[in-house]
């Protein structure tokens, strides 16, 4: 599988770069043929992971996608470098592990803002270059938990839920301008996401055990970015649990809390 032709060298845009998903999407992207820039906050382990790409022309942005001017700043570098950008990667997020009673407003914020505002103004700024780009795709690295939300996580789910209903806009939005717009839900995956989130009460993490790498996760970006489709889910049965919602949400609710376990009940009501 293959981005590039022998007439035409893609351009990416992943965001949250530095680590995890973002980093190894850049590294996939790069074999793939992709000129790739990288965007996150630290310049220094954006460095770290250009160095580990395949091929020579690879881009380093430092920006806070909280910050409306940073993300123009790397849009105009963007510009002055590729031209035209043929992939974003809306991968940038932050978690937020919390029960009801421990949210605190200004994390709260900050998460809504990277997860949600982030993504929607970047998809905004980059769209004048993803015209001019070949078959132009944006995928949004959401989660399983956007299609159904689960106990200690709240905020989080309710961002990356809003990111799947951004999915399910811009994909109409955006198809006379010819770009496809795809959802990508993983599940856990083996990256330090859980250690950096905000967690006040210290609630139990999930194992990793089943986890899937991030590499993994980097490849299913690759497809989607080659063959678009409007949503893809890593795992069958949260795919199962985010269809059931809906319609059944009482055995929804009974499936979860069998499969999360810990001290979560079943609601009575």
């Amino acid at each position: 599988m293959t981005g590039a032709t022998p007439n035409h060298v893609p351009y990416a845009l992943v965001t949250g770069a530095s680590s995890g998903i973002g980093a190894a999407t850049a590294r996939c992207l790069s074999v793939a043929g992709y000129t790739v820039a990288l965007l996150a906050r630290r310049a220094d382990k954006l460095e770290e992971v250009r160095r580990t790409l395949t091929g020579s022309g690879h881009l380093v942005i430092r920006a806070d996608l909280n910050e409306p001017e940073d993300i123009q700043r790397a849009i105009q570098q963007l510009r002055a470098t590729f031209g035209g950008l043929d992939l974003l990667v809306n991968n940038a997020g932050i978690g937020y592990r919390a029960r009801l009673d421990e949210l605190e407003a200004d994390t709260l914020k900050r998460v809504f803002q990277t997860n949600v505002f982030a993504p929607l103004l970047m998809s905004q700024a980059a769209l004048p270059l993803l015209r001019k780009g070949r078959k132009p795709v944006i995928v949004n690295v959401s989660s399983v938990v956007g299609r159904r939300g689960i106990p200690g996580q709240a905020a989080y789910a309710a961002s990356k839920a809003a990111l799947c209903s951004i999915g399910e806009s811009l994909r109409i939005e955006l198809a006379t301008d010819g770009v496809a717009v795809c959802t990508l839900c993983p599940a856990l995956t083996t990256t330090g996401f859980f250690d950096a989130q905000p967690n006040p009460a210290g609630l139990s993490d999930p194992e990793l055990n089943r986890a899937d790498p991030a590499a993994s996760v980097a490849e299913e970006v690759l497809a989607l970015a080659v063959h678009p489709k409007p949503e893809k889910t890593l795992r069958w049965k949260w795919k199962v649990l985010g269809a059931l919602t809906p319609f059944a949400p009482r055995l929804s609710d009974r499936l979860l809390v069998k499969r999360l376990g810990g001290d979560w009940e079943i609601p009575r009501r």
